[in-house]
């Protein structure tokens, strides 16, 4: 045997090993049935283990996976969080409410609740879009070789009023995109395509109404039209939601979804103030149209004639409670009457240091206008008009406008400036009343 140490105890551990050996029984039928029953009674355990820890545990698991989809859910429950859809939109039938907290609880809505929100949405939005159609301003020119040529431009036209005869349509649009154009048309569908006529408009609005007739329509087209329905915009609060129909991001009956974000300052006008109001819908420089709420009823104009600092990259509208005999005026086509004073407002505060209780501030007394000519000035503080006491511009412009052209008024101001050694004393003048300027 060889001397190697390490071979020798190799050996002497199999050897070992040998005689430790033992003979292990051959099993038997009834040891095989018994390990059976012993991993299903194991594999039962482990199954009600587990359904017990997936049931705990369910909720949480859910709550992970459904955080993205329900995410999404969160703008619509910020917008919604306050109002019960079925009070809102009268689509929205009670048994699609039903067991939901769409009605109810706005943070419980499901993925399913808000694609039905949306859809009854549209619902509305599509009414609406009934009263839509896309104008085209055609101008006509040459090129630099001398060849007639013509170029377009394209907005949309909201359908606001039809002549008692039903002959004629009345059209509200965007005075800079038709004024100074060759020709006009109004596209209802694709075999409905007439022209219209600039009958009226506002240029310190940006509104003008054009005319289609008719009996250039076919019967589907009358059929199917719908003259639009002018809201209420004075309630108007933050979190309202809204809908944009026309063209609000430029492309004619596109729509937009969103909430009103806040009312601004008003802007003062020739002899009136005008109420904007912001939404959180993204602006586009071509985009036109109309805001309408959730019963599809129009409560702005979309409007880029008043944009600063502070809102200039955010979707305005011209508030049409404000504006809305205006373009009652521009449809009848009535004359409207002039005074030509820019003014302002008076707080509690102003009001005070100019001793007065009320009264209106004149800004700016318009060149050539009926003011200027009856000797109003800059600085004047309107008190009264006739035996009306004027607490704000929208109160002197409703008065204004009740007088026709040419008509003589009697106005009150206080003057508080010096010219002509008047200052502190009130005085009357006799104005008449001119025809406004378009």
């Amino acid at each position: 045997m060889p001397n190697d140490k390490r071979i020798n105890s190799i050996v002497s551990q199999k050897e070992f090993d040998f005689i430790q050996e033992q003979i292990i029984p051959k099993k038997t039928w009834e040891n095989v049935v018994g390990s059976v029953v012993k991993t299903t009674l194991l594999a039962i355990l482990f199954g009600v283990v587990s359904s017990i820890a997936i049931c705990v545990t369910y909720p949480y698991i859910k709550s992970v996976i459904n955080d993205d989809e329900e995410g999404r859910l969160t703008n619509l429950t910020k917008h919604l969080n306050t109002i019960k859809i079925a009070s809102v939109i009268p689509e929205f039938r009670a048994e699609q409410a039903t067991n939901t907290a769409v009605t109810g609880n706005m943070s419980n809505l499901t993925v399913d609740d808000y694609k039905n929100l949306y859809s009854q949405i549209d619902v509305v939005a599509d009414e609406v879009n009934r009263s839509v159609v896309a104008v085209t301003s055609i101008v006509n020119s040459v090129d630099w070789l001398q060849n007639p040529s013509e170029t377009s431009d394209i907005t949309s036209g909201i359908i606001i009023h039809e002549s008692d005869d039903k002959k004629t349509l009345s059209i509200l649009v965007r005075y800079s995109k038709i004024k100074e154009v060759n020709k006009i048309r109004v596209t209802f569908d694709s075999n409905n395509i007439v022209e219209a006529k600039l009958t009226n408009y506002d240029s310190k609005l940006d509104l003008a109404i054009i005319k289609v007739d008719v009996s250039e329509l076919t019967l589907a087209v009358k059929n199917r039209f719908k003259v639009a329905t002018f809201g209420d915009s004075i309630g108007v609060s933050a979190g309202d939601p809204i809908i944009a129909i026309g063209s609000p991001n430029g492309y004619p009956y596109s729509r937009e979804y969103g909430i009103v974000t806040g009312k601004t300052t008003s802007v003062y006008i020739t002899d009136n103030r005008i109420d904007l109001f912001n939404t959180d819908i993204t602006d586009n420089s071509n985009g036109d149209g109309v805001i309408v709420n959730l019963k599809g009823e129009i409560i702005g104009v979309i409007t880029h004639k008043f944009k600063n600092d502070l809102n200039e990259n955010i979707n305005t509208a011209l508030s049409i409670s404000r504006i809305e005999t205006i373009i009652d005026d521009l449809v009848a086509g009535r004359d409207r009457t002039y005074l030509g004073i820019s003014g302002a407002d008076l707080t509690s505060d102003i009001a005070s240091s100019l001793g007065v209780n009320n009264g209106v501030y004149v800004n700016e007394v318009e060149t050539g206008s009926p003011a200027l000519e009856a000797g109003l000035q800059t600085g004047d503080v309107i008190l009264k008009i006739e035996d009306t006491t004027i607490i704000s511009m929208a109160q002197l412009n409703n008065i204004i406008t009740s007088y026709q052209p040419r008509d003589e008024i009697t106005i009150v101001v206080k003057r508080t400036t010096n010219a002509s050694g008047g200052e502190g004393k009130e005085m009357t003048f006799h104005v008449q009343l001119h025809k406004k300027k378009k």
